[in-house]
């Protein structure tokens, strides 16, 4: 929604005069229709369903195509299988692991699994709505999740151009192995780049940094203004604030109590006396399959009793789009950052987004009060390979407990140009030498793919 929607992407390619469709898991929802109409682009639904043998292949992936023990993020999909699955999905994990080391010595079953997926994926109605179609670029952002793979797979058959670019920074090496890949190849920065030329051996030739389109606001002091009370009570007290962006509780369950603590210090005579704190919930726990209550209802009880700030993402109440927010919840969420002394989250994307905007950045890698296991500790975030890499870069601060934290803060306010030029290269890192201008590259770059003879045969196996 944001990538594509919400950056004037679509609008750019049509008003050069390319025709656009966009596949979406649902034609007729009111803010789809909406968007597409304003851009000039097409709505179209896939009308084929999962495959029962589709469904069992991706829950049986991780265990035969990945490394799973040595993927820490594949490796807590299996863990949290173990915590809140049925006895189902707790004996498919028991199975998965001895399936894993069976693998190991006998790697040809590996290349019979992707064979047969292939076959599988490869599917009639992929093809005949591709050829119905007829384009001449299909773009995927997610190829681990259908219908992408098989429609990428479709294309591939009937010579149809790919394009692969990634929406998430995390996309490569936390999502396992993609099941289709592409002639041509959008990335992010130089991180991105290199994962590319490791996980799948594609030619510097073949990819393209452009930067991130939805980050181009960040850039931009003439963002559009949003009618918000939260803004206009922070600017009208003039108070600095933390701004503190949650993850899903899946990933670090004890956010809340943090904010608990931070807010008993903003009382008369604590360490932030005379600091707001403002924190926003994961769109994910506003609705659909990981819907949050609890945290939602903690964070209205600190609303009540303790000062909280809360800033809702502004989701789009119906809509068949996972965390489809309004494109006004954007510029709230700029400013936002853009107005924080220093942003604190536990490893989501705003931890590049506030670099984007100058912002220093904490890491609360702890559970607040407590100590929680390992495998549901935050800390684990930790060891995500895509985190590892933005805190080995200089991209942020590391805390490990509450006094950490204050100590951390007190710095951070005291000097927001601590540690700026490892800020500033951990930036470029992830995104490029980009200053705004994302969207027009990416639009550019697939003008370019137009123009280009499409080479058969051209795209290439991963090296799993």
């Amino acid at each position: 929604m944001r990538m594509i929607f919400q950056t004037g992407l679509l609008r750019q390619l049509t008003e050069r005069g390319v025709s656009v469709s966009v596949v979406v898991p649902d034609a007729t929802d009111p803010n789809i229709v909406s968007l597409c109409e304003r851009d000039g682009v097409r709505p179209l639904e896939y009308p084929a369903p999962d495959q029962p043998a589709q469904r069992i292949l991706k829950s049986l992936r991780k265990y035969v195509v990945e490394d799973i023990r040595n993927n820490p993020c594949l490796w807590d999909k299996h863990e949290e299988l173990k915590r809140a699955g049925g006895w189902r999905k707790k004996l498919t994990g028991s199975l998965g692991l001895i399936l894993n080391a069976v693998v190991v010595y006998a790697p040809w079953l590996r290349r019979l699994f992707l064979r047969m997926e292939q076959r599988i994926l490869l599917r009639p109605q992929a093809i005949d709505f591709i050829e119905k179609l007829a384009p001449d670029i299909l773009v995927s952002t997610y190829p681990v999740s259908a219908p992408e793979p098989e429609l990428m797979l479709a294309a591939r058959h009937l010579k149809v151009r790919t394009v692969l670019h990634l929406l998430s920074w995390d996309n490569i090496t936390a999502k396992g192995h993609f099941q289709a890949l592409a002639d041509d190849y959008l990335a992010w920065g130089p991180t991105m780049k290199e994962e590319l030329q490791t996980f799948y051996a594609v030619p510097e030739a073949r990819i393209t940094e452009c930067g991130v389109p939805h980050f181009d606001l960040y850039f931009r002091k003439d963002e559009q203004r949003v009618d918000s009370p939260l803004l206009e009570k922070l600017e009208a007290e003039k108070e600095p604030y933390l701004f503190f962006a949650l993850s899903a509780s899946r990933y670090a369950p004890c956010e809340t109590a943090i904010l608990q603590q931070l807010c008993a210090e903003t009382k008369a005579g604590g360490r932030l006396a005379g600091v707001r704190i403002v924190a926003r919930p994961h769109p994910s726990a506003l609705s659909g399959l990981m819907e949050d209550t609890k945290t939602l209802d903690k964070l209205k009880a600190l609303e009540k009793d303790a000062g909280l700030l809360v800033s809702y993402p502004l989701m789009v109440t119906g809509s068949k789009m996972n965390w489809s927010v309004r494109d006004s919840d954007m510029y709230e969420l700029i400013a936002l950052l853009r107005g924080a002394a220093v942003v604190l989250n536990s490893g989501s994307t705003v931890a590049v987004e506030a670099l984007a905007l100058g912002r220093s950045m904490v890491i609360t890698a702890y559970d607040g009060p407590e100590k929680l296991p390992y495998d549901r500790s935050a800390r684990r975030l930790m060891d995500y390979p895509h985190l590892r890499k933005l805190m080995a870069d200089g991209g942020g601060e590391r805390t490990n407990n509450h006094e950490e934290l204050m100590e951390v803060l007190r710095v951070l306010m005291k000097d927001p140009t601590y540690h700026l030029a490892r800020r500033q290269r951990a930036l470029y890192r992830q995104i490029g030498d980009q200053q705004g201008n994302a969207t027009e590259q990416v639009a550019a770059a697939l003008l370019t793919f137009l123009a280009r003879p499409q080479v058969p045969g051209q795209v290439e196996r991963s090296k799993v």
